[in-house]
């Protein structure tokens, strides 16, 4: 069951409360007055307005990803059940990834002079982003459940515009 991260930017209050639990979560800090003054956190995912909706820009963990067709190292790989994962110790920081990432879901950490991307924190039950987000703008489920509620909610909504019950 591969899992993703979804965005319902009608919920979103532009709170910023995922961009800082992505940032704890990479300086590896529960609280964020113990964020340390010396660390830069990784930039995984960020938070615009663009005309006149909120929008979160972050890896799409795209099929047929041109990131990783453009990595000359090979640190970029997508695998069938969980994404697109990133491998910054072989990243030399070339940034081809960047320039075709039609999503800008990949950002150059100039401290560590390579890429770094959300991996969706493969590692924890439900990434931190999605956790810290209390409209649940953000949400984590696998593909084929979302789809289908997606579809659902269409088909009520279309049968409501025709007269139908729903």
């Amino acid at each position: 069951m591969k899992r993703k991260i979804f965005f319902h930017p009608e919920r979103c209050m532009l709170c910023q409360s995922c961009v800082l639990a992505c940032e704890m979560d990479s300086l590896e800090v529960l609280n964020p007055r113990e964020i340390p003054l010396d660390k830069t956190p990784h930039r995984r995912l960020r938070l615009t307005f663009s005309r006149g909706t909120p929008w979160v820009w972050r890896c799409q963990h795209c099929a047929f990803a041109p990131c990783v067709e453009a990595c000359v190292t090979g640190s970029l790989v997508n695998e069938e059940e969980r994404g697109i994962i990133h491998h910054p110790e072989t990243c030399i920081g070339c940034g081809s990834c960047m320039l075709v990432c039609p999503y800008e879901g990949l950002r150059y950490d100039e401290k560590e002079g390579r890429v770094a991307k959300c991996n969706l924190c493969l590692n924890k039950e439900v990434p931190p982003c999605v956790g810290a987000c209390r409209t649940r703008a953000l949400v984590f489920e696998d593909l084929y459940s979302f789809v289908q509620r997606i579809r659902k909610r269409m088909a009520v909504q279309i049968g409501a515009s025709h007269g139908g019950g729903g």
